[in-house]
């Protein structure tokens, strides 16, 4: 693997495909950025610079790619640890540069849970440190080899070249113009109404949402396979008593019945069908990505395939019920007695740990296998 050493001595030269890659992730930083602030605080602007580029995004993946590489399968948990620090001192450092020479916060934070600074938090550095090391395990070789081949134009060199000069010169320009207005250089703005579905509390709920319902659901299913087999069995795959499809299903389905009458025999069957439709679209995705589905139905009456049976639709509809009835709003009006800061470092420390359990229990599932039977778990091939 490439050292510091070696990913710096490539950069001395220039490099005509990392012109083209600075490029590529400014301009996805501007239509990133503009997307979140359209959808959640009812705008889209040109983001201070006059040009639709951030450069601070592309030079950001080259500073990742100098200090930390690529990332492998293996490296990747490290190397997420390693992008949200150097994503959060960035923020820092990047935020009082501005507030110091313009003499005013480029961004504020702190609206939201568990921000440390006005120019960073929790969420944030997690979100830009998934995304880039996301980016950088799946996209990044792609692209580069891909540029290194445009890069043997002639044209593309200079175009790539323009732009590159082009982009610094907007970002000296646009700083001096917000210094001398002491604000934001905006230059044009779309505004719509915000939806109100999406403030940092009501997020919060919602994951903490997501972990109770597949807790939930993994004591109703272990409970009953328990029951079938005579002895303790811990459902799913995960070491940890959390069944994840359940706290999916409540998410998009509980949004979805708040559409609708508020009707329980509606509801019921509605939610009936909802429900096993969203079990017949992941038994197929499990049967073509691994061969298994984490339940069996084979032995149940009026069963397909042994992935759906009538049983357990009827079910489905009364738990629908159940949820919308009285379940999703008494489980919320508990959790919103929480003091939002520490149910947010209590949603972010189970996200950090079900990820590495996830990882680590996907680890042992392809090289142990499961116990199928015992699991009730339908093996397909």
């Amino acid at each position: 693997m490439k050292g510091f050493t070696t990913r710096f001595r490539e950069l001395k030269t220039i490099r005509y495909d990392w012109m083209l890659m600075i490029i590529l992730c400014s301009l996805l930083g501007f239509v990133v950025e503009n997307l979140w602030n359209y959808f959640t605080n009812g705008y889209a602007d040109n983001r201070d610079m006059f040009l639709p580029f951030l450069i601070g995004y592309g030079i950001a993946i080259l500073l990742v790619y100098l200090f930390f590489g690529t990332p492998t399968k293996r490296t990747l948990p490290l190397y997420f640890l390693k992008v949200f620090i150097f994503s959060s001192v960035a923020e820092i450092a990047l935020g009082y540069t501005v507030e110091a020479i313009c003499g005013f916060r480029y961004w504020d934070y702190t609206p939201l849970p568990l921000h440390f600074t006005p120019y960073t938090s929790l969420f944030t550095s997690l979100g830009f440190a998934l995304i880039i090391s996301l980016f950088m395990n799946v996209h990044f070789k792609a692209f580069m080899s891909l540029f290194k081949n445009w890069v043997t134009h002639k044209s593309v060199r200079i175009i790539s070249s323009v732009i590159i000069i082009l982009m610094g010169v907007d970002w000296l320009a646009s700083f001096i113009r917000m210094s001398l207005l002491d604000g934001d250089n905006e230059i044009w703005i779309i505004t719509r109404k915000p939806f109100n579905l999406f403030t940092p509390n009501d997020a919060v709920i919602a994951i903490a949402m997501f972990f109770i319902f597949s807790f939930l659901g993994w004591c109703m299913e272990s409970t009953y396979i328990s029951w079938m087999n005579k002895k303790w069995t811990n459902r799913g795959l995960m070491k940890s008593p959390l069944c994840p499809i359940y706290g999916f299903g409540e998410f998009i389905g509980y949004r979805l019945m708040l559409l609708l009458p508020q009707n329980y025999f509606l509801i019921f069957f509605l939610g009936m069908t909802f429900c096993t439709l969203f079990e017949l679209l992941v038994a197929k995705y499990m049967i073509w990505k691994s061969g298994y589905v984490l339940w069996d139905y084979t032995n149940r009456p009026f069963n397909y395939k042994g992935i759906l049976c009538l049983e357990s639709s009827i079910a489905w509809g009364v738990i629908a019920v159940a949820i919308v009835g009285f379940g999703h709003t008494a489980i919320e009006n508990l959790l919103r007695m929480i003091p939002s800061d520490i149910l947010t470092l209590i949603v972010v420390m189970l996200i950090v740990y079900t990820i590495g359990d996830l990882i680590y229990s996907i680890r042992k599932f392809r090289t142990e296998g499961i116990q199928a039977e015992a699991n009730n778990i339908l093996k397909v091939r």
